[in-house]
């Protein structure tokens, strides 16, 4: 891979990076199951604010309701006063005139009424300094005005233009006083009532949206979290469809991979017996050589095994940067040394850059599709696979294998890669459609082409490693 001018990483770094940003996100949970989580916890939130509101409202309401009860009572009182005030002043005129005993009974009940109804508003306005100011002045002239009447009793038949100027001066100024009492107190009372007009609103609205919002919020919530839960099981049951297949593949295959594992032993053993004779001829550099091809032969059955381990093996998807040509290497290890009739043949652009993706999935897909193109030449008299790698314009890694097998039926090439779609007689269908999942989920595609001269050409691609570190 060329070097990247100075002072810019180069294209390894970026992949490199990438690759971990891909690693550690397949580590976290999608965001689907983020908004779900989210969307729950709106829902309870909105609950619980409305909860605190509502509380808070209520209580405003309550006290609000109190302060325009309280205020009721003084405008009520203050009426009362007023009245009680009239009534004691025409009692005492009155009674000054005709002298009835009845007025006089009448006169002092209602300034008895007067005193009561200024002591229950001193009590009623007792936080209210405003309010008590007001009442103690108005108080004073009462208390005068009532003096007044009370003296104007003792003048029974005789002239009542005594004083008389006053007594009018004293009604007007506390009648004055007390209308501005009571139209203070009407005026907090209509305050209150709004008050608590405006916190009923704000409940009643709280109450809409929160019964709308919260069940809508919740509601998307869960069904994210299902549909997260959903996927999750959907993705464990494919990984296990993968581990199934694979089996199934070295199962199939078990008699070549017998073979590809017995030639290396087998010659180990043959250098050994000559190994022998070399030690029985006192030769110890010939020795020495013959145990290092033992050792060569030792390691690449080891390395077999090894490839055939860690491809049947049960594990979660791990993407790592990997070289096109050591994927195709490792997958014609995997399938074992294919019949003498079929010719392989691999044709492989140089310095062709790495690939993001998971190895033992990209061995599958490889395995799978050569096993398949050397089953469907069975009957074929030429047998020739043809394994292709190349860069496209696109950035792209291009694979393809040209069989010259019979080809594919029309209705069976429409829905190939679907599920349970097969070409074999007892075939399960599922090969191809795993091939699909596992290349969609390496941001390439794969699809299926007649061979001009004979047979299938099957392609996939999958992004260079310098393009999806770019992204």
């Amino acid at each position: 891979m060329p070097e990247s001018s100075a002072g810019q990483p180069d294209a390894w770094s970026q992949a490199r990076s990438q690759m971990q940003q891909l690693e550690h996100s397949a580590g976290r949970m999608s965001s689907r199951w983020f908004l779900g989580n989210a969307g729950v916890i709106v829902a309870a939130s909105l609950f619980l604010l409305t909860a605190i509101v509502l509380g808070g409202a209520i209580a405003r309401m309550l006290d609000n309701a109190a302060q325009a009860h309280r205020a009721q009572t003084i405008q009520s009182e203050a009426g009362g006063l007023q009245d009680d005030l009239a009534e004691g002043a025409a009692s005492a005129r009155v009674y000054a005139l005709s002298g009835d005993p009845e007025l006089l009974r009448v006169h002092r009940g209602a300034n008895k009424a007067v005193i009561t109804h200024l002591n229950a508003l001193h009590e009623l306005l007792a936080d209210d300094p405003d309010g008590l100011r007001l009442l103690n002045q108005t108080r004073l002239q009462i208390e005068n005005r009532l003096k007044l009447y009370d003296a104007l009793t003792t003048l029974t038949g005789r002239p009542i233009s005594t004083g008389e100027s006053e007594r009018l001066k004293l009604a007007r100024l506390t009648t004055a006083q007390v209308s501005l009492l009571r139209q203070r107190a009407s005026d907090r009372f209509t305050a209150y009532q709004n008050r608590v007009i405006d916190d009923m609103r704000l409940s009643m609205g709280l109450a809409l949206v929160t019964g709308i919002a919260s069940p809508l919020f919740g509601l998307v919530g869960i069904h994210l979290l299902r549909r997260e839960r959903e996927s999750l099981h959907a993705r464990e049951l494919q990984l296990e469809l993968m581990h199934v297949q694979r089996l199934a593949i070295m199962g199939e295959t078990s008699a070549m991979l017998a073979h590809e594992i017995n030639q290396p032993l087998t010659a180990a053993s043959n250098y050994l017996s000559v190994m022998r004779r070399f030690l029985d001829a006192e030769a110890p550099d010939k020795a020495r050589a013959i145990a290092d091809r033992v050792e060569q032969q030792i390691q690449r059955a080891a390395s077999i095994l090894r490839k055939l381990r860690r491809f049947i093996e049960k594990r979660e998807t791990e993407h790592s940067l990997e070289a096109p040509e050591v994927l195709v290497e490792d997958a014609i290890t995997l399938l074992g040394t294919m019949d003498t009739s079929v010719s392989l043949q691999t044709i492989i652009d140089e310095n062709l850059p790495r690939v993001l993706v998971d190895r033992v999935q990209l061995q599958q897909v490889l395995v799978n599709l050569m096993r398949n193109a050397i089953e469907a030449m069975q009957g074929s008299v030429h047998r020739q696979l043809v394994l292709s790698m190349r860069l496209t314009e696109q950035h792209m890694i291009e694979v393809s294998l040209t069989d010259t097998g019979p080809g594919l039926a029309p209705d069976i090439a429409a829905r190939l890669f679907q599920p349970f779609v097969s070409t074999k007689p007892s075939g399960m269908g599922v090969g191809l459609s795993i091939c699909h999942n596992i290349i969609s989920q390496h941001g390439g595609r794969i699809w299926a082409e007649a061979n001009p001269e004979g047979g299938t050409i099957f392609r996939f691609t999958l992004p260079a490693a310098e393009e999806r570190a770019a992204a």
